[in-house]
């Protein structure tokens, strides 16, 4: 009962948009599971669920189809013989879970580590993505990794979320065949956002905007889309070239992690998550499975090609690294007089027996003792290429702008972990599982569809949204018309694994083509009162992304602890007050200087063209006292709250 009153505390805190207390600078591995310290009390943990797996269903039957179809299509005079037409569309249903024997190890691990550690619940994600990555065939006419199907993932422990994926013909083809071994070739791959707290540090972060957006790469404009990647990658170039820069003060080994939380504050005061989430819907993904060559996926499955092969060149450089320091070892060792005795028997050694890249490496020339081989590290194999979306804000950041890290931070950091989608095979022989059909009998056709809320999981749509109306409207070539509705809620978001569908069927549609046509409309409910009605829409795609009128901002509040220590302000409550349609809500933050939370995050909807929104400071004076900001407007992505009004 402790442990869940526990763990709906921190669903609320996320709710609230406040980051959980765990210090990110500082994680453990305990058993199979990765354990963040509270920031206060550090003998207490909370735990990464990084177990994916494919959801079941209540009779235990995996949550999963794979539908591969043909269609007919008369053959040309030159190809007498040509083969039908065809694709294939695969749904799956994802949960992260821990099991209880996984939390059990990792608690007896923790408390051997360090005496009297608890292991109080998993760690909530802030967000979250998660790809299918499958061989496909490149021109050259090899096989290669890539991104074919991309959704949001579960954040909550136990959660479940879904992706569905369109094959080519080729594509449904090469997969079909997988699935009859015991690990077919498709996998689950995540990456996961996690907001905590950096500990503080002696540096400091200087950006010159005017030098970042005149980079290549952003003067694009604001009608582009940007994979987070990309804009990392792009970071990094402008700290070659010291428009980004980050000053350490004194021995710090954490670079690495203050560059990490550099970029993050820069990003969030040039960019916004496209829809909301960074999440694209499946009409402008296309490319890997059919469409465009320059959509998201293929550049960021291009973006995975090109980061493998700069591995495997460093790796392979490496190599020819450590065989050349083997040789020189031996020849040094010839000239010192003979190669010492086998330390297994005793008698001279015949040649010189390099050592394994594990193993203890022999003293080098000149630096005797010392161990250059075991300096050559090889780099990790990139798994995933970083697939979340943003567009650049229409408000450009001018000037140099300073960051002092000198306190507890609040940040991001990046989570990735993948797991294949398992055993299957005793399941190709069930047509509820895996299915082939010719779409040419009108006797069985139906038109399955496929509908998702875009840019939102489960802890937001919860937040915002009261319930969703979408309403089908298909007029046959036979007069017919076929109604729908479903109604999308909090009660069955989650349940279905944002995964609703609709369907008709063949009512003398003799004209393939119009056959896929269709209408629809959507009605938003929004807390607050608010209700927005999209217009009626065409459509042909089997797949409809429901895209919110309202996406979700994100501001962040900043202190100088010194600033108020010498005003004596004890605390800070931020209110910050912002519109859906003409209904006012508001949202509140709290800095607390005397336990060093000197940052904090507060997350709210907004129409999707607007970043204007209200914010009141109150600080609570060292005498008890009272003084207030009044209600100021603003589209700043980080504010400082340091300075107190008079």
């Amino acid at each position: 009962m402790k442990k869940q009153i526990l763990f709906f505390l921190l669903v609320i805190c996320f709710e609230q948009g406040m980051s959980q207390p765990i210090n990110l600078d500082r994680p453990v591995k305990a058993g199979e599971l990765t354990c963040f310290p509270d920031i206060g009390n550090e003998t207490q943990y909370y735990y990464i669920s990084d177990k994916p797996h494919l959801a079941k269903d209540a009779n235990g039957k995996p949550q999963f189809s794979f539908l591969r179809y043909a269609e007919n299509k008369i053959s040309t005079s030159d190809q007498p013989n040509s083969e039908s037409d065809g694709g294939g569309i695969v749904h799956a249903v994802v949960s992260l879970e821990v099991t209880p024997d996984q939390i059990r190890e990792a608690q007896r691990e923790l408390q051997r580590l360090k005496p009297n550690a608890q292991l109080l619940g998993p760690v909530v994600y802030k967000s979250g993505k998660f790809g299918i990555v499958s061989s496909f065939k490149d021109p050259q006419g090899g096989l290669s990794k890539q991104v074919v199907g991309l959704g949001n993932a579960p954040v909550l422990d136990g959660q479940k979320a879904a992706v569905s994926i369109q094959l080519t013909k080729l594509g449904a083809k090469i997969l079909w065949e997988s699935f009859n071994t015991t690990a077919p070739d498709i996998s689950f791959t995540f990456e996961m956002d996690v907001r905590g707290y950096r500990s503080p540090k002696k540096a400091m972060i200087e950006a010159n905007f005017d030098q970042i957006y005149d980079h290549k790469a952003f003067a694009v404009g604001v009608a582009s889309t940007f994979l987070a990647a990309e804009i990392k990658g792009t970071f990094d170039d402008l700290v070659r070239t010291g428009a980004i820069k980050v000053t350490q003060i004194g021995e710090d080994e954490k670079m690495e992690a203050m560059i990490t939380t550099a970029y993050n504050k820069i990003a969030d005061m040039m960019f916004a998550p496209m829809n909301g989430t960074g999440n694209l819907g499946l009409n402008e993904l296309g490319g890997i499975t059919g469409g465009n060559s320059t959509s998201v996926l293929d550049r960021a499955t291009n973006m995975l090609r090109e980061n493998r092969n700069e591995a495997r060149a460093i790796n392979l450089e490496n190599d020819n690294r450590r065989t050349a320091e083997d040789a020189r070892l031996r020849a040094d060792t010839v000239r010192r007089g003979g190669l010492p005795n086998d330390p297994r028997t005793g008698a001279p050694r015949r040649e010189y027996e390099p050592p394994t890249r594990a193993g203890v490496t022999p003293p080098t020339e000149g630096n005797t003792g010392g161990n250059n081989r075991a300096n050559i590290q090889d780099v990790q194999m990139p798994t995933f290429a970083i697939v979340a979306t943003f567009e650049m804000k229409r408000i450009h950041q001018q000037g140099i702008f300073r960051i002092d890290l000198n306190k507890s931070t609040s940040d991001n950091i990046s989570m990735r972990f993948d797991e294949n989608i398992g055993d299957l095979t005793s399941y190709k022989k069930d047509n509820s599982v895996f299915r082939e059909v010719n779409l040419d009998d009108p006797l069985y056709i139906q038109r399955e569809l496929t509908a998702m809320i875009d840019g939102m999981n489960a802890t937001d749509f919860g937040q915002y949204v009261n319930f969703v109306n979408l309403r089908l409207k298909k007029t046959h070539q036979s007069g017919d018309i076929t109604n729908q509705e479903i109604r999308i809620d909090r009660n069955n978001f989650n349940k279905e694994g944002n995964n609703f569908r609709m369907v008709y069927g063949w009512k003398g549609d003799n004209d393939r083509r119009k056959w896929m046509d269709y209408d629809y409309e959507t009605e938003w409910s929004f807390f607050g009162g608010q209700t927005v009605k999209v217009p009626l829409q065409h459509s042909t795609s089997g797949a409809l992304t429901l895209a919110p009128p309202y996406q979700r901002r994100s501001v962040e509040f900043q202190a100088d602890q010194a600033a108020l220590t010498s005003a004596g302000v004890r605390l800070i409550t931020i209110n910050v007050f912002y519109k859906l349609g003409t209904t006012e809500l508001k949202k509140q933050v709290t800095l607390n200087p005397t336990k060093s939370q000197l940052s904090e995050k507060a997350e709210f909807m907004l129409p999707g063209d607007s970043y204007d929104y209200e914010y009141e400071v109150t600080w609570r004076m060292s005498n008890n006292q009272t003084k207030t900001s009044g209600r100021i407007k603003s589209n700043e992505a980080i504010v400082f709250v340091d300075q107190v009004t008079q």
